[in-house]
């Protein structure tokens, strides 16, 4: 028999808090919940402070309860069996996350993990903030935010010097599409021409100036670049004949597509492109890793239930896209399928990334991907869940 007492704070619905002191008792051989018994005693007293860490010294003393039910699950079912009916919340370690604005599958991660509170499983209360590439960027280096989603601007920094790190990798393929005013046919008939695309550097203008080379056009020479965003005000320009093409989203693409607009060439056929998922700062990865392991623990919980969940993640997104049920099924399966494998990316296409953003951003240093991907928090993960290759 094992057992372990401490206090902790805890804070009831009425926003009193109190102390619990715990005495927990279980057998050492098991992890079976049920074996486990508790009593508390309790002490008012008016106290604030977080308790999410405690349920990791709570696990040191029964480390056999990790192999088969939740740290966090084990700990306030203990708690629980003190309190009995008690209603009471726990206080959860916030997190920024500096999120698109545009309605997209990746993007979803983060509002789906939120909704079906895979976040709140792992201690953390999710607050996705819409923000421009690079004000986020610039936010996230500032403490502004925790995480970034932007991984194409994210990279950009790093490659800079930026003490960021690219943490989780959702695609390996880009979703944008390149459409052209009504009477173009072909990418030719850029030549001469006004293209919209994001902010300069950031991830879309990285992956245009290395595509247009490929078809016989030089950026800026044969092809003037506009940078406009967010993704709906270069849906605008084009509808508006401000620009001759843009570079959309796949939602905004439809929109495009009903207006009689042509499309000329879809990124995700022709670029190995990493442009979502999580960036982290070096600060919160080396002062607080425990944040970011449950942080990516519950992204990583979202992007596989999304692999899995078709029908409701159509749904989701013909409703946000305000399109049909067909539309939302295209945007699903258009988008799922460029989804990385485990949330990591080989070591092959981060090099190719590295020497790609070097070449657009004129860097000549040489950078290796150690200096700018750190898989091992999706790692670790995967294999704590029983998912992923992690190799």
């Amino acid at each position: 028999m094992t057992r372990c007492q401490f206090s902790l704070p805890l804070c009831g619905t009425s926003g009193q808090c109190s102390e619990i002191s715990l005495t927990a008792a279980g057998p050492s051989s098991k992890g079976d919940v049920d074996d486990y018994t508790g009593r508390c005693h309790q002490k008012d007293r008016h106290r604030t402070e977080m308790i999410c860490k405690h349920r990791e010294d709570f696990m040191k003393l029964w480390p056999d309860a990790k192999r088969s039910h939740s740290p966090t699950l084990i700990f306030v079912l203990c708690l629980a069996s003190c309190l009995g009916p008690s209603r009471v919340s726990f206080a959860l370690d916030e997190a920024k996350i500096h999120v698109a604005g545009t309605p997209n599958i990746t993007s979803f991660v983060y509002q789906v993990g939120k909704e079906k509170g895979f976040y709140r499983e792992e201690g953390i209360e999710l607050q996705p903030i819409m923000a421009g590439m690079l004000q986020g960027i610039q936010g996230l280096i500032g403490g502004s935010f925790d995480y970034s989603q932007m991984l194409g601007q994210g990279g950009g920094a790093i490659l800079r010097g930026a003490p960021l790190k690219i943490v989780m990798a959702f695609d390996t393929r880009p979703s944008w599409f390149l459409l052209g005013g009504k009477n173009m046919k072909s990418l030719q008939d850029l030549k001469g021409k006004q293209l919209a695309v994001s902010s300069f550097g950031a991830a879309l203008d990285q992956m245009t100036r290395e595509l247009l080379p490929r078809f016989g056009m030089e950026p800026m020479r044969d092809v003037v670049l506009r940078a406009i965003e967010p993704p709906p005000n270069r849906l605008a320009a084009l509808l508006s004949g401000a620009i001759d093409a843009a570079v959309l989203t796949h939602p905004e693409t439809i929109i495009a597509r009903r207006q009689g607009f042509n499309e000329l060439l879809f990124f995700g056929d022709h670029i190995e492109f990493v442009s979502a998922g999580v960036v982290a700062t070096e600060k919160n990865i080396s002062q607080k890793p425990d944040f970011v392991r449950r942080f990516i623990r519950g992204a990583l919980k979202t992007f596989y239930w999304i692999k899995a969940n078709e029908k409701e993640v159509a749904a989701r997104l013909a409703k946000a896209t305000k399109s049909s049920e067909s539309d939302g099924l295209e945007l699903y399966r258009t988008g799922v399928k460029l989804f990385s494998q485990d949330g990591t990316i080989p070591r092959s296409l981060q090099e190719r990334m590295i020497s790609m953003q070097r070449k657009v951003l004129q860097i000549e240093k040489e950078i290796t991907p150690e200096n700018v991907y750190d898989f091992s928090f999706v790692r670790a993960a995967n294999k704590e869940l029983g998912k992923g290759e992690s190799s």
